[in-house]
């Protein structure tokens, strides 16, 4: 296909490289094969792709915190990592020395939500981790009761103290960085090499692409290996210092000022963000507080993960312990998650776990974690506003006239979907200016957690019990049949946020998580799907219908949320 204005048709296979292979001992998700096949089925002749949504998980990390193999186990796998947040950390003027002496904690301003008990410090509206450069932590020192380890200077065991390979824990590695970078170079081959949906070069990126993740370094870094991916050798790769002779091998641009006036990424406050849930509601969080296996083991399946993994010889007196005590969302994802993070970079599984159990452990995390958003009412007060975000974009270019769609430059700004945003720009995060508001994008990107993806793909149909693997895509597609086709239902419900005047006449809509094409219940209707394409492509009218009831006013959430009692806040 010459242009996005043209049938989406998939034309030979491209000369540029092809898809990398996955990194060794990679446990990220499955990316559809672009072969002959899948591309006639997925992108048929006379279909016009308009916009593409992708949602993606960051890549992988070392655990959060380290509660099973305690100290018998480092992390030395962030050398390139490590080189590209500090680059990252001076880019935004958020670097501090690792000679620079922290201030001492004041344990007074605990009720400052910018305070970090780990830094002593203020975040200053926008947190990472570590919060500063020069916050190592140290996996002996990981017990502190606040989600996170002790920090240490990274300057007081002496400037040769800290080791440059060694990561911190919820840190992205090497590996998620190949990952990530991977994930990029299949959107490449699909959406501009296949199709020629997205510019070979990315000029005016404002014009065409929307980019946000949420403010942890693991997503910020995921973004950057994503977008390397996508448009590899942009900007032009600088020559390798003699400080950092191989950190950048392989073609990685340094993640600097340079790249970040290429590529406007965006990310918000707390308060603001919408990709972790609805915490600050009262009634959605109240069903993740204090959560026990007690409770979980009422199904016979987890009560027999549960036996199982308690009666190990290798692990059981650890697990049993922590299963014992409440923990926020889930009791077995702490398990499953240093488990797997350990596959993910090599590491040997203890003899007596298998990964059957494995899968097993990570389906008893995901129950816990997304039970309650299987529930309208855990899907409207959760990610309502979220789902909301993805409406507003898809009706805004669903709203294009021909000229608009032809030449994003065109294109108006996008809407109030972007509230909140705060641009990672040269010297300062800050809100972005009126000109660089970014334009309706043809992809938007959103970079978050398993927590962000799994339950907007269980929203938008799926239905599977694993855990969502690191690097999986939730995509959404928004095409246009120039075709008319007779029957099709368009006067349905849509969220009160879509303007009552746009036509969604011959607009289609698919979803597709990682390797597999969800399905939407509402759209199984023939009346509410393409009539060649089937159920797996719903009308966009049947698409708004199936997210209506999860789209709330504002006024609407403020009376389902409830108060926060003053014991819970």
């Amino acid at each position: 296909m010459a242009s996005s204005s043209s049938s989406s048709s998939p034309s030979s296979p491209p000369s540029a490289p092809e898809i990398p292979p996955p990194p060794a001992y990679s446990q990220a998700a499955k990316l559809p094969e672009l072969t002959p096949s899948f591309m006639r089925a997925m992108y048929p002749p006379g279909l016009t792709l308009i916009q593409a949504q992708v949602f993606f998980r960051h890549g992988e990390r070392t655990p959060v915190r380290s509660r099973i193999l305690l100290d018998s186990h480092t992390w030395p796998f962030c050398r390139r990592a490590n080189f590209l947040h500090a680059e990252f950390m001076k880019a935004v003027g958020r670097f501090v020395p690792r000679a620079e002496t922290m201030p001492v904690p004041d344990l007074s301003r605990k009720g400052d939500p910018r305070y970090t008990r780990a830094t002593g410090t203020q975040k200053c509206g926008v947190e990472y981790e570590p919060a500063a450069w020069s916050v190592r932590l140290e996996p002996s020192k990981l017990d502190d009761g606040m989600g996170g380890g002790r920090a240490r200077q990274g300057g007081g065991g002496g400037e040769g103290s800290w080791d440059p390979d060694v990561c911190d824990m919820g840190q992205l590695s090497d590996v998620g960085l190949d990952s990530l970078r991977r994930a990029g170079a299949f959107l490449r081959a699909l959406y501009v090499d296949r199709l020629g949906f997205l510019p070979p070069t990315p000029r005016q990126p404002r014009d065409w692409l929307y980019a946000r993740t949420t403010d942890y370094s693991r997503v910020i870094q995921s973004t950057h290996a994503l977008l390397v991916g996508l448009y590899p050798g942009h900007p032009p790769q600088p020559p390798a210092s003699a400080s950092a002779p191989s950190t950048l091998d392989g073609g990685w641009p340094a993640f600097n000022a340079d790249f970040l006036r290429r590529f406007p990424i965006h990310t918000r406050m707390h308060a603001d963000e919408t990709m972790h849930g609805n915490f600050g509601c009262y009634n959605f969080i109240r069903h993740f507080i204090d959560a026990t296996a007690t409770a979980a083991r009422r199904y016979k399946w987890i009560d027999d993960v549960h036996r199982q993994v308690v009666g190990l010889r290798s692990i059981g007196e650890h697990a049993r312990d922590m299963l014992a005590a409440p923990h926020f969302g889930s009791n077995y994802h702490p398990i499953y998650d240093e488990l797997v993070s350990l596959r993910a970079h090599g590491g040997a599984l203890p003899a007596d776990v298998g990964p059957d159990m494995l899968e097993s452990l990570g389906a008893a995390a995901h129950y816990q974690w997304t039970h309650h958003v299987r529930r309208l009412d855990g899907q409207r007060l959760g990610f309502g506003r979220l789902v909301d975000n993805v409406v507003q974009t898809m009706a805004q270019a669903a709203a294009l006239t021909p000229a608009q769609a032809a030449d994003p430059a065109t294109r108006p700004r996008i809407g109030r979907q972007a509230a909140g945003d705060m641009l990672l720009a040269p010297g300062a995060v800050r809100p972005p200016q009126a000109d660089e508001a970014p334009r309706v994008p043809k992809l938007a990107l959103y970079g978050g957690h398993d927590i962000t993806v799994a339950p907007m793909a269980i929203i938008l149909g799926a239905t599977g019990r694993e855990w969502l693997p690191f690097a999986s895509m939730l995509t959404i597609e928004l095409f246009k049949d120039a075709a008319a086709h007779a029957g099709l239902a368009h006067d349905l419900p849509r969220p009160k946020t879509v303007p009552a005047g746009l036509d969604t006449r011959g607009y289609f809509v698919r979803v597709r998580l990682n390797d597999q094409v969800l399905r939407l219940p509402t759209c199984e209707v023939p009346a509410k799907h393409h009539p060649q394409a089937g159920s797996d492509m719903c009308t966009l009218a049947a698409f708004f219908e199936h997210l209506a009831p999860v789209v709330a006013s504002e006024a609407e959430y403020k009376a389902e949320c409830g108060t926060m009692p003053s014991a819970e806040v």
